[in-house]
């Protein structure tokens, strides 16, 4: 559905030329045949080809670890309920800045964890 909603706001801003990145390979590649063996996406898949004609689009696949943007994003309109369209880059919150610019210069970046601490005794 994402990746539905995309193609239709670029066809409707008018953009002609852009990359569509999925985190999704099998998802990626159902796209890129405009061909479905499975039914449930199969009326999704048509209506993205038909709003992806007349552009030239690129689409690939990415994996999950290097798409720390969207997942920024998908997190904040979750949270919040609301979707929110940022026009430039000083628009972007502060968190989103740095990985924005690795992501420009195509550069790694590397996720973080912290493990919890377990104050629990047994």
């Amino acid at each position: 559905m994402a990746a539905l909603y995309v193609t239709r706001w670029c066809k409707q801003a008018g953009y002609n030329k852009y990359d569509l990145e999925l985190n999704s390979m099998l998802l990626a590649n159902m796209i890129k045949d405009k061909d479905t063996k499975n039914l449930k996406p199969e009326g999704i898949i048509r209506d993205i080809g038909q709003t992806m004609n007349g552009a030239e689009v690129n689409v690939s696949h990415c994996y999950r670890e290097a798409n720390q943007i969207t997942y920024f994003f998908a997190k904040q309109a979750s949270s919040s309920g609301s979707g929110t369209f940022y026009y430039s880059f000083r628009q972007f919150p502060k968190e989103v800045k740095g990985l924005f610019l690795l992501d420009k210069w195509q550069l790694p970046s590397r996720r973080r964890r912290y493990d919890k601490c377990n104050f629990f005794v047994s």
